[in-house]
């Protein structure tokens, strides 16, 4: 677990993106972005209201050895556009999430995102990442399928805010 996390590059170049460390100077994108009913809703965790707070306790975990390996979304000019990651957990495949600030949408900013990290996975040893996302959440699905993931299991979502709800899990696998 420890090691497939450590061994995947600090940086990723995309065509049009770069994938690094959120960093202290990304706050106030971070929290502008995040602070978006329509972009967190859709996720199992963030907060809303996304504060300052919420900001700097996520940067403050960026680094920790049990914590999704998180990759700042940045735009040609380093601008913060949201986040991509990889969780890791013992005895499990890697598990991507991400989210993209609602400026960003429709301009395939995050399946060259996903795709991006995915790769990187991939020449890291990564076999095999999973996904899951709302059934009703079709721009995400269309995401994960641009990035080559495929339905795997239909299930029932189990995270508070999303309890009941129709789940996709969704698998990318090496070739």
């Amino acid at each position: 677990m420890t090691a497939m996390r450590s061994a995947l590059p600090d940086l990723i170049r995309t065509e049009r993106l770069t994938l690094r460390a959120p960093a202290i100077t990304d706050l106030p994108d971070l929290v502008a972005l995040a602070n978006n009913w329509q972009v967190v809703e859709p996720t199992a965790v963030m907060p809303f209201p996304y504060s300052e707070d919420d900001g700097r306790a996520f940067l403050a975990t960026i680094g920790d050895a049990d914590t999704p390996r998180a990759y700042a979304i940045a735009n040609g000019d380093d601008r913060l556009m949201g986040v991509v990651s990889l969780k890791f957990a013992q005895g499990k495949s890697p598990e991507l999430g991400y989210w993209l600030g609602q400026p960003y949408w429709g301009k395939g900013y995050a399946p060259e995102a996903a795709t991006g990290l995915v790769q990187a996975a991939s020449v890291s040893g990564i076999a095999e990442i999973n996904a899951r996302v709302l059934q009703s959440n079709a721009a995400s699905i269309r995401v994960l399928q641009k990035a080559g993931f495929t339905i795997v299991e239909h299930t029932h979502s189990v995270v508070e805010r999303h309890r009941g709800k129709p789940l996709l899990i969704m698998a990318w696998r090496a070739q």
